[in-house]
């Protein structure tokens, strides 16, 4: 049937598609529910594509995703160069360039098709995000189709979603049919239209199929519908839709005949039926996976079991069959010894891919399995190594945790079996032990990462020296150095260095140089800048991008901490950078982070909380990267005034479902604590700490605010940390409470501030480039100076410290005051900031959030967290009463609102 009611759909992409055509290429996530006619929008355009040369393939629903699996049916179907790369095996990074390469060299335009990308693998979205980050440099329309209801808050593609550059993607929605284009399919297919819509609300895969069947009467679902067609079937054709059922995506005509014998009577009436499609002259499929499915699970599984048996015993005699694909069937079979034999090798053909996603589950499917066999201890200690390796590289740290733990107890299990053994088996162990720190740390725990890595060198240290144990001192060098022990971090450091230089060994170098580098920052920031920028030359000459991002990450977040403000932000948005171009998202969302909380201090508040707010959504639940992400975005809605920045006292901590949805914890100092806590880290929980201070400080709660700074202070002074200690001593002094001293001198302005030196401590505040605690520090002043406070809080939008001083300056009888609003917001009584006004001007124009991305260059996830800040501080709850707020309190004219 004809499409219907996607005209303007299609326009859209027709138009994209002659952008490109004139060298503006472009990407375009098309969304939507099963069977909601994705496929046939995206059908359609290719049937319009003019000139253009067509690359299509698609994600399959495996139990494992095949890595590159799109890539792999573009191969077989189009003359494309990298054929032969595939084939090969060759590095992802040489085949991403030459796949980008040809596209930029296309003497035609390129229509760059990917369905169904909710199954895609870890390696066809890190294409995906490679390409549509350089796509305007290549004539190429890159469509992306998903189906946005089986997205969970954590899926993969959601994060990908909004790490692309807003200017460069399109999303589109897919609609459900109305009433009226139900009938008229009915009406074309000479069918009654009465309740049709009703039952199928409007989704044209179920509309078309009970228009298809004719049935008399209406079945409850796409399920039954498929199952009355099936069982109107001869036993021979079900045969065969029963064995398609079980193969996702599409089946060989060889294996069904392999299987079934050659019946071109029974394929007829699974074609006739409409359950089975031809895809070319060698393959099979349902119309819809929504068919297949309900096939699949209708069958008993004895019959299941039994067909995916068939089909593996099929493909073990063809080589050119994916691993990921025998695996599948093997799984569903229940055999064992097939598992084993598959899954490790497609477990190492999705590492080399950069599939991690999938590696690290094909690792766990084989270790499972070998539970029922007797596997010998060296191959089940190795598998359990590349499982943590691959489960750590993408965030998975509970499982990583978890194998090197099971690896650990198997190492000590075969040392008491034979203590005197080869002394390479404790190395083993030992280097175990010290990725599982790293593991610890990453999962914020702290004190265990500190058990593990001293584990690691009580058992290499009384061994001859070795590669293992300058690994071991430089694990020990970081994680003192991340703990603020400077001393400590310098010495262990120091053997790390002397081991590595020693043994050759240039990564532990770099990284042993940078941790040594970082902790020295803390005690002269000019030489510890020299060693670190020493590191970060050896990473950089020996490709070494992962070591080279944490380098950088160091230098950013190290000059932030000790309040080199510009420093910071030209280092962090350095890492930013080179973080994006190798694709290290996990340092790139703590430099996301750390930079909010630097634009912050410099009065950057609009660009913060945008920050604040991406690397909140992007880092993973339990990571430093969200903890101080976290820190941030409480702390500007702290200053700001706005609500739910942390629970007061005798309100439950959690989370609200309206900030749920919008993927931002109501509490983000609560979270922020609960995170920091885990670590016990310095670096962790004072911040935390003193973010809550200040937010019960500005409240007016003076007990919470001295309670707060109080958690925090020992551990400050401990490390001799002079700005954090400074900033918890400046929250209990202007609570009213009495500030310990200190074996060391705090951060000049903090100290000076202590003193009642207010006029030194705001002209040290404006050197460094932070307007607010120069405001905080001139209302210490007088009257003149309090004016002048008044004045800089209201230019920032602080609005409970501005009310704060406001009322003091009442209290002492000074007059003429401002009354609440700037001049600037006087016509805004809602408060909202620059951004939320644009943003709201821009709806009145009618534009989507999609279209108001576009048009400011930002993420669609944030201009969705700006509309919820205009609802919620217009009070509204759609996009047409913030219109009517709009017009009716002045914020924008009438001539600008869309018709």
């Amino acid at each position: 049937m004809e499409l219907v009611e996607r005209e303007n759909l299609l326009q859209q992409l027709q138009s994209l598609l002659g952008a490109v055509e004139r060298g503006s290429g472009h990407t375009v996530f098309v969304a939507g529910e099963a069977g909601i006619g994705k496929t046939s929008l995206l059908k359609a355009l290719a049937e319009r594509r003019g000139r253009a040369s067509l690359w299509w393939g698609a994600c399959d629903a495996l139990q494992t995703p095949q890595p590159l699996a799109p890539l792999l049916d573009i191969a077989r179907s189009a003359e494309v160069g990298f054929r032969a790369l595939l084939a090969a095996d060759a590095a992802r990074s040489e085949l991403f360039d030459v796949v980008l390469t040809e596209l930029q060299r296309s003497r035609q335009p390129v229509l760059l098709v990917f369905e169904d990308v909710h199954w895609a693998d870890d390696a066809t979205l890190d294409l995906i995000k490679f390409l549509g980050r350089r796509i305007d440099r290549a004539p190429a329309l890159l469509l992306a189709s998903y189906r946005d209801d089986e997205l969970s808050p954590s899926h993969p593609l959601r994060r990908l979603l909004g790490e692309l550059p807003a200017s460069l993607i399109t999303r589109i929605d897919v609609p459900r049919l109305s009433a009226r284009a139900v009938d008229l399919l009915a009406r074309r297919a000479l069918r009654a239209s009465t309740g049709l819509h009703a039952l199928t609300h409007g989704n044209p895969f179920f509309v078309t199929e009970l228009l298809r069947g004719g049935m008399e009467t209406v079945p409850r679902s796409v399920h039954d519908l498929v199952l009355a067609r099936y069982a109107r079937l001869g036993a021979r054709a079900q045969a065969i839709v029963r064995l398609a059922s079980v193969v996702p995506a599409r089946i060989e005509r060889w294996l069904v005949e392999r299987l079934l014998g050659a019946d071109v009577d029974a394929l007829e009436q699974c074609l006739d039926a409409g359950l089975l499609m031809p895809h070319g002259p060698a393959m099979l499929g349902f119309r819809h996976e929504l068919a297949r499915v309900a096939v699949e699970s209708s069958l008993p599984e004895p019959v299941a079991q039994s067909l995916h048996a068939d089909v593996l015993q099929a493909l073990e005699h063809e080589p050119a069959v994916a691993m990921a694909r025998r695996v599948h069937h093997a799984t569903r079979a229940g055999n064992h010894a097939a598992v084993l034999r598959a899954a490790p090798e497609a477990a190492r053909q999705a590492e080399a891919r950069g599939a991690h996603r999938e590696a690290a589950a094909h690792w766990r499917t084989a270790l499972d399995h070998a539970r029922a066999l007797a596997l010998p201890d060296d191959e089940r200690a190795a598998w359990l190594d590349a499982c943590a390796r691959e489960c750590q590289s993408i965030d998975q740290l509970d499982e990583a945790i978890e194998a090197r733990l099971e690896l650990d107890a198997l190492h000590a299990r075969a040392a008491q079996a034979a203590p005197d053994a080869d002394p390479g088996r404790t190395t083993d162990r030992a280097a175990n032990l010290s990725q599982l720190a790293l593991v610890f740390v990453l999962a914020l725990r702290n004190a265990d990462a500190d058990a593990a890595s001293a584990r690691a060198i009580a058992l290499l240290e009384p061994l001859p020296p070795s590669p293992a144990l300058a690994g071991a001192y430089r694990v020990e060098a970081q994680l003192r150095m991340l703990n603020r022990d400077y001393d400590a971090a310098i010495a262990w450091g120091d053997k790390a260095i002397a081991l590595a230089e020693a043994f050759g060994l240039r990564d532990v170098l770099a990284a042993a140089i940078s941790a040594r580098g970082t902790a020295t920052m803390f005690l002269d920031y000019e030489a510890g800048c020299a060693q670190v920028q020493r590191a970060l030359d050896i990473a950089l000459a020996d490709g070494l991008h992962f070591i080279a991002a944490n380098i950088h990450n160091n230098l950013g977040s190290g000059a932030g901490e000790l309040f080199r403000l510009h420093d910071a932000q030209s280092q962090l948005k350095r890492a930013i950078v080179f973080s994006v171009r190798h694709e290290i998202d996990f340092y790139r969302h703590y430099c996301v982070a750390w930079l909010a909380i630097v634009e912050m201090h410099l009065g950057h508040w609009d660009d913060a909380i945008e920050l604040a707010q991406d690397a909140v959504q992007q880092a993973t639940r339990r990571s430093t990267a969200r903890v101080m992400a976290l820190v941030a975005l409480g702390r500007l809605r702290a200053r700001r005034g706005d609500d739910g920045a942390m629970s007061p006292p005798g309100r439950p901590k959690g989370h609200d479902r309206s900030a749920q949805r919008e993927g931002i914890p109501a509490g983000p100092l609560d979270e922020a604590l609960e995170l920091a806590l885990a670590s016990g880290t310095l670096q962790r929980v004072a911040p935390a700490r003193a973010a809550r201070a200040e937010a019960a400080h500005l409240r007016g709660d003076l007990r919470a605010c001295v309670d707060e700074a109080r958690a925090a202070w020992d551990l400050a002074v401990s490390r001799r940390h002079p700005w954090l200690a400074g900033e918890l001593a400046l929250c209990l002094h202007r609570a009213g409470a009495p500030v310990p001293q200190t074996p060391f001198a705090l951060a000049p302005p903090y100290a000076m501030q202590l003193q009642g030196r207010w006029r030194e401590a705001a002209d040290a505040w404006a050197a460094i480039g932070c307007p607010y605690e120069q405001a905080r520090a001139l209302a210490d002043g007088d009257a003149a100076a309090q004016l002048d406070a008044l004045g800089r809080y209201e230019q920032l939008g602080a609005r409970p410290a501005a009310e704060a001083l406001r009322k003091r300056l009442r209290s002492a009888g000074v007059r003429g005051l401002p009354r609440g609003a700037r001049a600037s917001t006087q016509t805004n009584p809602h408060q909202l900031t620059a951004r939320e006004l644009e943003v709201l001007r821009l709806l009145c124009e009618g534009l989507k959030n999609s279209e108001i991305a576009e048009r400011l260059c930002r993420s669609v996830r944030t201009v969705d967290h700006h509309v919820a800040a205009v609802f919620g501080k217009l009070a509204v709850g759609s996009r047409t009463e913030a219109v009517a707020a709009a017009l009716g309190s002045g914020l924008v004219s009438g001539a600008g609102c869309a018709k």
